[in-house]
């Protein structure tokens, strides 16, 4: 019964984990879980020592589990190895108080079975077994440690000494960073200056996939990394009263978020080898998002490496200013999302990294600039919406691709379409005709390839690039009332 409760729970909070804290007391024990888009921040677990077993919820500001149990104690330890067994990230707390030697040993059993040591940052122990301890730290990947006792590591110190004078050789260090993720090398940087200096000659690439920002808050920047090695790890910037904080570290004396942020990221790019699949940027904070960019150093200019870009929520001069950073010979899709204000694309083809980028897509807003000034024509795929089209657009936009020997497919979605009654005076009679929808296929001259044209009515144009021996022949209209 037990074991199905501890893997319900398990599959529910494991994901979300930023920190734990294990008290043992006479007859319970006492699991504290942080968690990350959870309103009070942490859910607290009572496992009490009773004969008649029961498991309530307890809601609220701050969320509560009982769980009663004649054998409390396999209940904590089969829930506890459920949550730490398959768990990736890094616990910015792990905090254990009055432990005794064979708690150590359960705990031992259990970080035995992972697949890789346990991330933690800030380490505390209280009012514990000492021997205990130094069984379980070779499973353990820890930054800093806080002790209510005098711990002797003497064997771990001349260890660690020895280690040191290895790592400081670049040919070693160089084969040590290749199964590291950035996080455990940032770590690594802090083991000596000696140290540090051959992770500066190794130059070891973080094996970053995915980036996700949001700067929706002037006192809060959260940032979410993907890696070869870790699924997600958050990382998030916070001012406070007295300074600010990483995640739950903190900092004394004023602050510039945003340069901190900044300086952070430039590191975390620095030795990045290959491109990042995706970066995703989410703004709403207008006058923050300015602030950013400008305290954007200009090292960033055409030298970050990324394949898909996606912005959300920034001015038009926002998405201007960050597609300079990009390097344009990486750059594949571009994805602009629900902008806010009027977005103009008058501007852009300037940019190499528009010229260069294989696809385009505009959703959640309409773009003001006139269709028959859209310099777009050199993405293979695009998908954008304006406010207004009429006929003469239609005509424009089907020159354009007829001309064009990079576009494969074009959508272009309306709010209206005017003088729309006269369409089949333009492009002749549809070679499908139904109550919402009107397909043409039109030749493209001194070429193998047609365009198939798809009307749906009120909503979108869709325009296709096909093989015209796919095509029937009598699907291409004889005449039209107007000529191009």
């Amino acid at each position: 019964m037990h074991a199905c409760l501890s893997e319900s729970i398990s599959q529910h909070f494991k994901n979300r984990i930023n920190g734990i804290t294990v008290e043992f007391l006479n007859l319970e024990i006492i699991l504290q879980l942080y968690l990350l888009n959870l309103n009070s921040g942490f859910l607290t677990i009572n496992f009490q020592s009773d004969s008649n077993p029961s498991f309530y919820f307890l809601g609220g500001e701050n969320s509560r589990i009982i769980w009663k149990n004649e054998n409390f104690q396999s209940c904590f330890w089969n829930l506890f190895g459920a949550l730490l067994m398959d768990f990736e990230g890094f616990l910015d707390i792990f905090e254990i108080k009055n432990w005794m030697i064979s708690d150590f040993q359960f705990l031992r059993n259990l970080l035995k079975q992972r697949n890789n040591k346990l991330q933690v940052y800030n380490f505390s122990v209280t009012n514990f077994d000492k021997d205990g301890l130094k069984s379980i730290l070779q499973f353990l990947k820890i930054q800093k440690i806080k002790s209510d006792q005098k711990i002797d590591f003497a064997n771990f110190m001349q260890s660690a000494e020895k280690s040191r004078k290895i790592l400081e050789n670049p040919l070693i260090m160089k084969n040590v960073l290749e199964d590291l993720d950035f996080f455990e090398i940032e770590c690594l940087r802090k083991v000596s200056q000696n140290v540090r200096s051959c992770i500066e000659i190794v130059k070891p690439d973080p094996k970053i996939r995915k980036i996700s920002l949001k700067f929706q808050d002037s006192n809060f920047i959260p940032m979410d990394i993907c890696s070869k090695f870790l699924e997600n790890l958050s990382i998030f910037y916070q001012k406070t009263w007295d300074g600010y904080s990483v995640n739950r570290t903190s900092f004394d004396g004023p602050c510039d978020l945003s340069k901190i942020f900044l300086s952070d990221f430039e590191q975390i790019l620095k030795n990045q080898r290959v491109p990042i699949e995706l970066l995703d940027i989410q703004g709403s904070n207008e006058q923050f998002m300015d602030i950013v960019l400008g305290n954007c150093s200009s090292k960033f200019f055409g030298r970050v490496q990324v394949q898909n870009l996606s912005l959300q929520r920034l001015t038009d001069c926002q998405v201007f200013q960050i597609l300079q950073f990009i390097d344009s010979k990486f750059l594949e899709t571009i994805t602009i999302m629900d902008a806010v204000k009027s977005f103009n694309l008058d501007d852009f083809s300037k940019l190499d990294q528009w010229k260069m980028a294989k696809q385009l897509t505009i959703e959640g807003f309409s773009i003001s600039t006139p269709i028959q000034n859209l310099d777009i024509f050199n993405f293979s795929k695009m998908d954008i919406k304006v406010s207004d089209i009429s006929m003469e657009d239609i005509i424009h936009l089907k020159a354009k691709f007829l001309e064009s020997a990079t576009v494969i497919k074009l959508k272009i979605n309306f709010e209206r379409f005017t003088n729309s009654e006269n369409i089949q005076n333009f492009l002749g009679r549809p070679y499908s005709q139904k109550p919402h929808n009107s397909i043409w296929f039109i030749r493209i001259p001194d070429s193998q390839k047609c365009l198939h044209l798809n009307y749906v009515i009120s909503r979108f144009f869709i325009f296709t690039r096909f093989n015209a021996s796919c095509i029937p022949e009598d699907a291409f209209p004889d005449q039209l009332e107007y000529q191009i």
